[in-house]
């Protein structure tokens, strides 16, 4: 691993160089802020990054006061969701409502306002905990922020403004953009970028053991983000999944509306029972679109052979597209009629002449002769 890539010994995320030297930089000199904000794509590393700056706070033997070891009890309590003083706050999680049923078994889709309330309450409380080389603290990491009710965020945001001397926030997200503003404007942000492909592939060789082949072909598909190639790598079905649907898509650009309409029926069902797939199957489509949309813009965009390639398009026709996904997959999370969110996207899809696939190319051979 080239240096570039490699991080401080103890922190062991790949490709963060620079994010984690920040963090470090606040350690050493004893000036953490009071809310972070960490965003990049999924499997960027954020969580694993976050999960070592509590390590670090944490840590009863750090080395030069700033690295984890990540072995002593304290640091493996934190590995492990036993600090008593760190909480990660995540759709389907606790809150203090004795009416509310258990959201991890409600089909929560955003972290609520009773979590929220949840959050301040816990966080004016002193912690149980005083580090050895740190001032004490009550730490939350919110996973993912974006993924905030409106009134959930504006809930949280009276934390951070006034947040207490002894409570640390850190704020996992995506989509900073669907932050409220005046929430990412008290945070320190810190953007998280996926690594070179080769250097992804190397990690991956380094840390999996994996031959060069497969190295490349997982940081291909998980276009550079470290986190989610070694995903790829445990649970296969993933690639699948992301296979299937981009196949899905190049096959919905050459379709005609009633196709188009039935394959929203499936993937409104598809909604009710297994959300997380849903979802994924829009976060492949968004980076089929960014692809699509570097073509069009003539810049190059390495991909993996096997996923299924989009036609050529005009730039603003990719640039739509893109939109028009993100926005469905936020009114999915927002509650609202998946049949009706997953139409209106197929109506907002471009459509590319003389990209048939399959059947319908054969059938269009056939006709022409």
């Amino acid at each position: 691993m080239t240096a570039s890539t490699s991080a401080p010994a103890g922190w062991g995320v790949h490709g963060q160089t620079l994010a984690v030297a920040q963090l470090r930089a606040d350690l050493a000199a004893d000036r953490l802020a009071h809310a972070y904000l960490l965003t990049g794509p999924e499997g960027v590393g954020k969580a694993t990054l976050a999960r070592r700056l509590v390590q670090a706070i944490h840590c009863e033997a750090p080395a030069d006061g700033v690295d984890p070891c990540l072995a002593c009890a304290a640091c493996r309590r934190v590995e492990d969701g036993g600090a008593p003083d760190f909480e990660v706050v995540a759709i389907g999680g606790p809150c203090d409502e004795e009416s509310h049923r258990d959201h991890a078994a409600d089909n929560s889709t955003r972290i609520r306002i009773c979590q929220a309330r949840r959050l301040t309450r816990l966080s004016s409380l002193a912690p149980f905990h005083a580090p050895p080389h740190h001032a004490p603290r009550r730490i939350f990491v919110i996973d993912t922020a974006d993924e905030l009710q409106t009134e959930a965020g504006h809930a949280l945001l009276k934390t951070i403004e006034e947040p207490p001397a002894s409570s640390l926030l850190i704020l996992l997200a995506t989509d900073p953009d669907e932050l409220l503003p005046t929430i990412r404007s008290r945070c320190r942000e810190i953007a998280l970028r996926p690594m070179p492909h080769a250097d992804c592939a190397g990690a991956l060789t380094e840390s999996l053991g994996l031959d060069d082949a497969e190295a490349s072909r997982l940081a291909a598909l998980a276009r550079g983000r470290y986190g989610l190639a070694v995903r790829l790598h445990e649970d296969p079905s993933l690639i699948q999944l992301r296979h299937t649907a981009a196949e899905d898509l190049a096959r919905l650009v050459a379709a005609g509306r009633n196709e188009r309409f039935d394959y929203a029926s499936r993937l409104a069902g598809q909604w009710r029972r297994e959300r997380p797939s849903v979802l994924g199957t829009l976060d492949v489509w968004r980076w089929r679109w960014h692809d699509a949309l570097a073509r069009a813009a003539g810049v190059d965009a390495a991909q993996p052979d096997e996923v299924a390639e989009l036609p050529a398009m005009p730039v603003a026709a990719a640039a739509e597209a893109l939109r028009a996904t993100q926005r469905t997959r936020q009114r999915l999370i927002e509650n609202t009629n998946p049949q009706l969110a997953i139409e209106v996207l197929m109506l907002d899809l471009p459509h590319v002449a003389g990209a048939e696939h399959g059947e319908e190319a054969r059938a269009a051979a056939a006709l022409a002769s």
